[in-house]
């Protein structure tokens, strides 16, 4: 998984997170497993950086190992902002009465959401940048990738999850504001072409053509 875990350490990960720092036997009496269950769930956990192991004394033989949660551990499970945004994009979308004004805050919270990728975007063409932002999106967790098109070819970005899903399922209009922000990081005009919300098995973005400009009579 992208988190690092697996949804059977789930149990494991909370009793150290709690009780921690713990040893194998510790665990083993709490969780009633074998005591090579949980040595090999710790040695993947160790590896990934979720758990923290440090030895001590203790006494004749091999020292005694403790192990302890990673900080990233206590952030990967205790970060849930869903309710917040979930009030936060209520409050502006319907408590707001000027429009003018949701506009404004539409427009400097795709900025802000850009800027999370714009330092990260180098590409010298939209198409190379689109690569690097399908590959952002990945690390961060968002099972994204960047495929031919079907006619133009022309390269569309297939999000196969969304990181915004119960905020899309409360209002739609947040899907407008992800593909507004893949825009300016881009620097090219996209369309949702498919959404999963709509029953599709991704949301697809793709480039709007380029519409040539009239040349200016002189009369």
């Amino acid at each position: 998984m992208s988190d690092g875990f697996e949804s059977n350490d789930r149990p494991l990960l909370d009793l150290i997170r709690r009780r921690g720092p713990l040893s194998v036997l510790e665990m083993t009496r709490a969780l009633q497993v074998t005591p090579t269950a949980i040595r090999h769930r710790l040695s993947r956990l160790v590896e990934s950086g979720l758990v923290e192991r440090r030895s001590e004394p203790g006494g004749r033989g091999r020292p005694k190992h403790l192990y302890r949660a990673s900080a990233e551990t206590q952030k990967k499970l205790g970060q849930n902002y869903t309710d917040l945004a979930l009030v936060l994009w209520d409050e502006m979308m319907r408590s707001i009465a000027d429009r003018k004004l949701r506009r404004l805050l539409f427009g400097r919270i795709t900025d802000r959401l850009a800027d999370v990728y714009r330092a990260r975007v180098r590409g010298e063409d939209w198409e190379h940048r689109l690569l690097e932002l399908g590959a952002i999106l990945h690390d961060r967790g968002i099972e994204a990738e960047v495929v031919p098109g079907r006619e133009d070819g022309l390269p569309i970005l297939k999000q196969h999850s969304c990181p915004y899903f119960e905020l899309a399922e409360a209002d739609q209009a947040i899907c407008a504001l992800e593909r507004k922000m893949f825009e300016k990081v881009l620097g090219r005009g996209l369309k949702l072409s498919q959404c999963r919300l709509d029953g599709h098995r991704s949301c697809d973005f793709e480039a709007k053509p380029i519409t040539p400009r009239r040349a200016s009579s002189t009369g």
